[in-house]
């Protein structure tokens, strides 16, 4: 191990590879309906934004959404006109010592499947900022809060994109703690799902029940799959777990890495659920979560019978769907 190596691990949520040797088995998590359902994938656009909380916590944000035109070879294309409609919005939070870009191919698949990511970067945490603090980030979330508000405001180009009915969040490592912070101490009340990577756990979760995923390799060296089971366990709400078995820190986050086609399945799958009211999408998460010796997903609440949601039309529903579809099987494709 480099020495820079054991500094990251010690300051801790620094985004690093899981080191698996193997490849992600190409669809065999996608199910097969899904699959047929899929017309094509959004384009991706991409803009930036110079927000600030104060002068000492500038928060300049990338978000990548669903725009007009063609692909062009899967790269987001700077200010493209978006996608006519309104999308869900997910706030991305980064892990310590990273930043949107280094993320990118996560952001930009979702955006692909028909949301509209949005992702500060944050003062104290990012990689290359003047001062690291890891005690920032409780006030990442606040951050997190504001940047949707920005997001929201008239005069934003993107903001008639955004179906603010329909907002979640989700982060990796220190960004998966800052969206466990959405949860609970810092709990915006505007977001009905969550999804977190390798987070730690934080304080009481507070306000109406929203479902909330975990996701986390069970040989995390950075954050111990110990502190996934406790956030997991002290969740009162609707709530999956996928454990991806031999997974390190980026367990689920990386192309090529093993798992990782479950866990774009299970998260876009719980995502329709949360945010669509996607039955199908509710009843088909264990088997797209689950290959035998590589991922184990359970649940609580998730399959009983008052958990379903409606928050959106079927035909806004079928159409998120129909595009996630169709990034799953770009993803797998990519992986295999």
């Amino acid at each position: 191990m480099s020495l820079l190596t054991a500094a990251l691990l010690i300051a801790g949520g620094v985004f690093v590879g899981s080191g698996a040797a193997s490849k992600a088995p190409a669809t065999t998590a996608v199910g097969a309906a899904q699959m047929a359902a899929a017309p094509g994938a959004y384009p991706v656009g991409l803009r930036k934004f110079s927000f600030a909380r104060g002068k000492d916590r500038p928060l300049p944000t990338t978000v990548w959404y669903p725009a007009k035109g063609r692909r062009s070879k899967g790269k987001a294309q700077s200010d493209a006109t978006p996608a006519a409609g309104q999308f869900p919005l997910l706030l991305w939070s980064h892990g310590f010592y990273s930043n949107p870009q280094m993320q990118e191919s996560v952001t930009r698949f979702l955006a692909e499947a028909g949301y509209v990511v949005v992702a500060p970067a944050y003062p104290f945490t990012k990689k290359d900022g003047p001062k690291f603090n890891k005690l920032d980030v409780p006030n990442q979330a606040t951050d997190a809060s504001y940047v949707i508000s920005q997001m929201l405001k008239p005069g934003n180009p993107l903001a008639a994109s955004i179906d603010d009915d329909r907002m979640g969040a989700i982060g990796h490592s220190g960004g998966g703690t800052t969206t466990n912070w959405l949860f609970t101490g810092k709990r915006d009340p505007r977001l009905k799902v969550g999804v977190m990577l390798a987070g730690r756990p934080t304080s009481t979760y507070q306000g109406e029940p929203v479902p909330l995923l975990f996701v986390h390799g069970d040989k995390d060296p950075v954050v111990a799959y110990s502190q996934g089971r406790e956030s997991y366990g002290k969740d009162p709400w609707p709530k999956a777990f996928l454990t991806i078995k031999g997974g390190e820190h980026g367990a689920g986050t990386g192309d090529a890495e093993l798992g990782h086609t479950q866990a774009m399945a299970t998260i876009l799958d719980f995502l329709l659920w949360g945010l669509n009211g996607d039955d199908a999408a509710r009843l088909r998460l264990e088997k797209d979560a689950t290959l035998a010796g590589v991922t184990q997903f359970e649940q609580v609440g998730v399959y009983s019978a008052n958990t379903t949601t409606s928050t959106t039309t079927t035909t806004a529903a079928a159409a998120t769907a129909s595009a996630t579809g169709k990034a799953l099987e770009r993803a797998g494709s990519a992986a295999g």
